[in-house]
């Protein structure tokens, strides 16, 4: 937990560092969330600086997929399998971006994933801000929802 302290005492800048952090590496960005709200930052700035950041962060891996980790890592040219995981990918992308960001360790994946396949990067972007609002959403929604409970729940 002192990870996430460090993020909260940098408040709103220490949020937008590990919501992009977060869509590169598995690390959960609802504990700084979380902190923020509880020592009373505001939910709008807070849902806004948490969506740009994952966005960013997918960006970046859309890039890293799209620019070079094929380069890097040493992929054995097995056309068959890369062809059915292309068709796969293909058909389902649309379901796979919109529910990346609540999976851990898919929220990584998939943005690499379409980098690879060169999938559309306008469409990229849409279907990501769309799952990311959700989840932010969701994410501040909940925090100020269970600060709530646990404020009545103590302070009674």
């Amino acid at each position: 937990m002192a990870l996430f302290e460090v993020f909260i005492s940098y408040g709103m800048i220490g949020l937008f560092i590990i919501s992009i952090i977060s869509s590169i590496i598995p690390i959960p960005s609802e504990p700084v969330v979380f902190g923020l709200l509880g020592i009373g930052g505001d939910p709008r700035l807070i849902f806004l600086i948490l969506t740009l950041g994952s966005i960013l962060g997918a960006y970046i891996c859309y890039h890293i997929g799209k620019r070079g980790l094929t380069k890097i890592i040493n992929i054995q040219n097995n056309k068959s399998q890369e062809k059915t995981t292309h068709n796969y990918f293909r058909e389902h992308s649309v379901l796979l971006l919109l529910i990346s960001p609540w999976i851990p360790v898919f929220v990584n994946l998939a943005p690499l994933v379409a980098g690879i396949q060169n999938y559309d990067l306008k469409r990229f972007l849409f279907l990501i801000l769309i799952a990311n609002i959700i989840k932010s959403t969701g994410v501040v929604y909940l925090s100020i929802s269970v600060i709530n409970w646990l404020t009545t729940l103590f302070m009674k």
